[in-house]
């Protein structure tokens, strides 16, 4: 089978003569390890951030060599273990690995696997579970994240994969939706989804152009910041909290840790 294989430690973007990454034509099509194991046909696979960390070798989890990076994934069930109980083959299905998705197939147990409804496009499935299960654990489970506060999200590299999912998840889950992003596209991006007010980082005092907007609408802060950017904007953004917010760690796109003020997380924040 076709694989992206990453064979050491280096940086993807460099020439194809010295980069870490190839394409083998020749991998060994996985096989079923267990009696509950599926063999998936990948169909469509994502690339998240955290997969060119991997091959970096700056990620938390540092895989030996050689490997197949990538994460999410959608396809379609080509095989199947004796003990099979949940899917057939011909299903449409997506997922999320540790490593192995950059591949014609993938080996996972069963339960690993979600049915993709019929009708339902699967490159959109492949996107899926990184990014929106990400922002609904730290929207819905860590923030609490309800309609019936009325709450105030701040996001914060929202034209990315994770800010648009944390906008979608705000927007249903009853929020008034702040975002931030950089450059007009993404500016119409965010105002295509339906959000309340956009910054632009690239032309605009953020902080400003959101008290305004707070001040306009009578809101006495933002209740949730999600960061999947980190640096400067954290900090500045910071701010822009309500008594009692939470901070969202997400990430750190910027490639800076933030610096968080002592005194502001003392008198505003209530949990991370």
């Amino acid at each position: 089978m076709e694989a992206l294989v990453c064979r050491k430690v280096g940086d993807p973007t460099l020439p194809d003569e010295i980069s870490p990454i190839s394409v083998s034509d020749s991998h060994p099509i996985p096989s079923l390890y267990s009696p509950t194991a599926v063999r998936v046909r990948v169909k469509a696979t994502s690339l998240n951030y955290a997969n060119y960390l991997e091959i970096l070798g700056k990620y938390e989890e540092k895989p030996p060599h050689p490997f197949i990076p990538g994460s999410d994934y959608s396809g379609v069930v080509e095989s199947i273990g004796p003990s099979v109980s949940m899917f057939k083959i011909g299903d449409t299905v997506c997922s999320v690995a540790n490593l192995g998705s950059f591949a014609q197939y993938i080996v996972v147990d069963e339960t690993e696997l979600f049915r993709v409804p019929d009708g339902c496009d699967l490159v959109a499935a492949a996107a899926l579970p990184v990014a929106f299960g990400t922002s609904h654990v730290a929207l819905i489970h860590r923030a609490q994240l309800t309609s019936a506060q009325g709450p105030v999200l701040l996001v914060l590299g929202a034209a990315g994969g994770v800010g648009i999912s944390a906008v979608q998840i705000g927007k249903v889950g009853g929020a008034t939706v702040i975002a931030v992003a950089r450059g007009t596209e993404k500016v119409q991006i965010l105002k295509s989804l339906g959000v309340d007010h956009v910054g632009d980082w690239s032309n605009e005092n953020v902080t400003e152009s959101v008290k305004n907007f707070l001040k306009a609408k009578k809101l006495k802060g933002v209740d949730v910041l999600y960061d999947p950017v980190g640096g400067k904007l954290t900090k500045e953004t910071m701010k822009l909290l309500n008594w009692g917010a939470h901070i969202l760690a997400i990430g750190f796109a910027s490639g800076e840790f933030p610096v968080i003020p002592a005194n502001i997380a003392l008198v505003k924040v209530r949990a991370w």
